[in-house]
């Protein structure tokens, strides 16, 4: 999509639905280009399914644009630790104290019918330009919300480490763990001794918090790591780094590879980084697919039970990442 089509959109829109336009076009666009009334959502259509890159639109009123964040949660689909009430109460309280200090935000709607929670809230821009407006409003969106983010971490952080107790992990070496996946006959215990020692690899690098597995309404994350790296590589990477543990007796292949960068794609942009972690390494479908999407933000890093030994016998397991992670980069 070019400007002129994309303009050609929104003067055909009508005020009722917002208008789909990629990022990346929007820099190009001015409020002139957006109808008074319209709206737009921002994201990529793919295989005919609209992904948004944040939940809200972008609208004109007038002279002003302006975004709406938009939070209409199930409790039935709800999986973070923290409860939806309390998550979306904390965001509330600040999109209030933000409107009485600063005035760039106002609150215009929170319902909770019993099965659904709702809140919506208002962001002000001075920006003209579509692109500058949209990064304007992501910004504020952001800062509003983060204290409810890391709210919910602390939480998940707090009751994983009690599960992580109760159920004994971290009694056995790393050395012991390595022998236990490759002894391991059960499925189950496959995964989970896997599972622990690349979670506790994870927790071994500087500015990395494990806060364990992570289940959502259509997924399950096997290890979800805070990153607070200091490296230079790994900070300029998303707040939020997802590994996947795969101990089977065969290679990991290009499905499972599309379906793990499909859980990065759905972090809200939070995650551009993820390692997928197989023990017995990886079919040459899985380098084609990454040298077909070697152009975009999102990188997943392969790693095999060869890389996992290594960083084991090294007692450096983030020399072996960052390995891992050129060796991705420069494929």
């Amino acid at each position: 999509m070019d400007a002129h089509e994309a303009r050609r959109i929104l003067a055909d829109s009508d005020d009722e639905s917002p208008v789909d336009l990629p990022a990346s076009i929007l820099p190009k666009l001015t409020i002139g280009d957006l109808p008074d009334g319209g709206a737009i959502q921002v994201g990529t259509v793919k295989k005919g399914v609209v992904h948004l890159d944040w939940n809200g639109t972008i609208g004109r009123d007038g002279d002003d644009i302006f975004g709406e964040a938009d939070h209409t949660w199930t409790r039935k689909y709800w999986y973070s630790p923290l409860g939806l009430e309390q998550y979306l109460d904390l965001v509330r309280r600040a999109v209030e104290t933000r409107h009485r200090i600063r005035g760039d935000v106002e609150l215009t709607d929170y319902n909770d019918d019993g099965a659904y929670v709702a809140l919506r809230f208002r962001i002000s821009t001075v920006e003209k330009n579509l692109g500058k407006a949209y990064d304007a409003i992501r910004k504020i969106a952001d800062e509003v919300e983060e204290a409810a983010q890391q709210a919910a971490d602390e939480v998940g952080q707090r009751i994983a480490e009690v599960a992580a107790r109760l159920s004994g992990w971290g009694t056995e070496t790393l050395d012991t763990l390595v022998e236990a996946v490759e002894a391991a006959s059960s499925a189950d215990d496959k995964g989970r001794t896997l599972e622990e020692l690349c979670s506790r690899l994870f927790t071994s690098i500087p500015g990395f918090v494990v806060t364990g597995r992570v289940r959502t309404e259509t997924e399950e994350i096997d290890i979800s790591v805070l990153n607070d790296s200091a490296d230079p590589r790994l900070r300029r990477e998303g707040a939020l780094i997802l590994a996947e543990c795969k101990n089977w007796t065969g290679k990991c292949g290009k499905n499972e590879f599309v379906v793990f960068h499909a859980k990065l794609e759905n972090r809200s942009q939070r995650c551009t980084l993820g390692f997928l972690i197989s023990w017995n390494g990886f079919s040459g479908t899985v380098t084609k697919e990454m040298l077909r999407g070697s152009r975009e933000q999102i990188l997943v890093v392969p790693m095999t039970g060869e890389d996992i030994r290594s960083a084991v016998r090294s007692a450096d397991f983030a020399k072996t990442l960052l390995q891992c992670w050129d060796r991705a980069v420069n494929l």
